[in-house]
């Protein structure tokens, strides 16, 4: 496997040991004024009696914005300082929090670079977030088409050559966005694109959800920052400490308009945001850069000789650790697989769930196992254990085999192809049911979303072919969960009129 040397970045001698945000909502709660302003409960005075143990300490800090506590649209005190001391720890120019995951990141990102009628050079694997802010932005995106890893058939970052052969024939695009890392922790090197963007004058955006602790240590992958990206929304929650729905959305660089980005962020997230999130996001920056970092390495390497020990004793499951294809894999994830190949990755997810271990993902192939930066000896030892008695389950276990057919979700890499309608047209179209079978050869009304890892087989306004029917057929046989399709049982499919 290819390393990519990784830089912590370099700290501008901010004072880490602070946390501004949650400094003042203890203060808050310290002066116990009495509230006669939002939220309801009133620091939790009127709350639900028989759930009060378990949120009383920190309804005490779901503060609003009033006088001491500064304001998510318009900082000028402790929310600045926290997002300064941010971008000082991820390397950012500029870093914003998020209330509403990475989606408002993407959201925002889609209406601040796209006008309606613009072009963007979109990798097909991503988030439906990203889909949905090109929707509502009007942009016409111009998808291409990911690389597909051989063992695991996870997509990722199509090779660079293809890119170039994209922007080359659409110079007019807005910029360029990919994912980085994917789902399952597989990392390209994403630097040769950064210049390639930077010599075109367009910018280069990347989901970077799963990557929040990229960069932060040399055992890692490196961060889409320290690679030249220009925008990176991170799911600080995912993978660092934050809480659910905390994210971080960060700036490089002169390329991207902050007026216009923090204008639209304050159109699409609530005026009234969580504290305790945006608290979280400064205390998780803090607990990284303070002993995350060592934390990190630390865990890194336990968890790498555990995987190798492993390894050597499983006899039905792998454990898989890397390939050619992909530059840097993330340690923190565990993609496992049964070596019987009629064992599907939804089956594993059942069987480890009622071993008690919760596997993050399963697809038709894998699941992904996701570790912390933090790991205790004791609670690794569980994983092993319930990872060597699911491999001596299989054993014994009696699976009908069937013919290997894998499933094809996307065109050749590199395909390159705009959608026969835009987004935003085929949102508002007429639109009609029809059977699954005879939507062949019309545009698709509706998002088909297998979920997680919430990338969609197809986005409104795609033609649907005979293998995305095939695919639809085989993942709902298998078990795969989609999310709010227009027919549960997956036999209709809404098609444009």
């Amino acid at each position: 496997m290819n390393m990519i040397k990784t830089s912590v970045p370099k700290l501008n001698k901010l004072n880490h040991s602070k946390a501004p945000l949650y400094e003042a909502l203890c203060l808050y709660e310290e002066t116990n004024r009495t509230s006669m302003h939002v939220p309801g409960h009133k620091d939790g005075r009127v709350f639900d009696k028989d759930a009060q143990h378990h949120f009383s300490n920190v309804l005490k800090i779901d503060a609003t914005c009033i006088k001491g506590i500064d304001d998510l649209h318009q900082p000028t005190d402790s929310i600045l300082e926290a997002q300064n001391l941010a971008a000082d720890a991820f390397g950012a120019d500029d870093t914003f929090f998020l209330v509403g995951g990475s989606t408002i990141g993407n959201l925002g990102v889609a209406l601040t670079i796209c006008s309606p009628g613009d072009k963007i050079l979109v990798q097909r694997n991503m988030h439906k977030s990203v889909f949905n802010g090109l929707l509502l932005a009007g942009a016409h995106p111009i998808y291409i088409a990911p690389a597909i890893e051989s063992v695991t058939k996870a997509a990722m970052v199509p090779d660079l050559h293809h890119f170039e052969e994209a922007l080359a024939e659409n110079p007019d695009v807005k910029g360029i966005w990919v994912t980085n890392p994917n789902y399952y922790g597989m990392s390209q090197d994403i630097s040769r694109l950064a210049e390639v963007c930077r010599q075109a004058g367009v910018p280069l955006i990347v989901d970077e959800a799963h990557g929040a602790h990229f960069g932060q240590a040399d055992e890692v992958p490196p961060s889409a920052l320290s690679m030249g990206a220009n925008l990176v929304v991170q799911s600080t929650h995912k993978m660092l400490t934050s809480m659910h729905m905390s994210s971080m959305l960060h700036v490089k660089g002169d390329i991207v308009d902050r007026e216009r980005l923090a204008r639209v962020l304050g159109m699409i997230q609530s005026t009234s945001p969580s504290y305790l999130l945006l608290g979280s996001l400064d205390l998780a920056r803090r607990y990284l850069v303070e002993r995350g970092r060592d934390h990190l390495k630390d865990t890194v390497q336990r968890l790498e000789r555990r995987r190798e020990e492993l390894t050597k004793e499983l006899k039905s499951l792998s454990i898989w650790a890397g390939s050619a294809e992909v530059q840097r894999r993330d340690p923190l994830k565990w993609i496992i697989a049964s070596k019987d190949e009629s064992v599907s990755g939804y089956h594993l997810l059942d069987l480890f769930y009622d071993q008690g271990a919760v596997a993050e993902i399963g697809d038709p192939r894998n699941i992904v196992f996701l570790f912390s930066l933090n790991e205790k000896e004791e609670d690794i030892d569980k994983v092993v254990e319930a990872v060597k008695a699911i491999d001596q389950k299989l054993l014994e276990l009696s699976v009908t085999p069937h013919e290997k057919k894998d499933i094809i979700m996307f065109e050749e890499e590199g395909t390159v192809y705009e959608p026969k309608m835009s987004l935003q047209d085929a949102f508002h179209r007429p639109r009609h049911k029809v059977k699954l079978d005879e939507a062949i050869g019309s545009l698709c009304a509706e998002t088909v979303l297998p979920y997680p890892p919430g990338i969609p087989l197809l986005n409104p306004g795609e033609e649907i072919t005979k293998r995305h029917v095939d695919s639809i057929k085989q993942l709902h046989e298998m078990g795969a969960y989609f999310q709010s399709p227009s027919d549960d049982s997956m036999e209709t499919l809404y098609i444009i009129k």
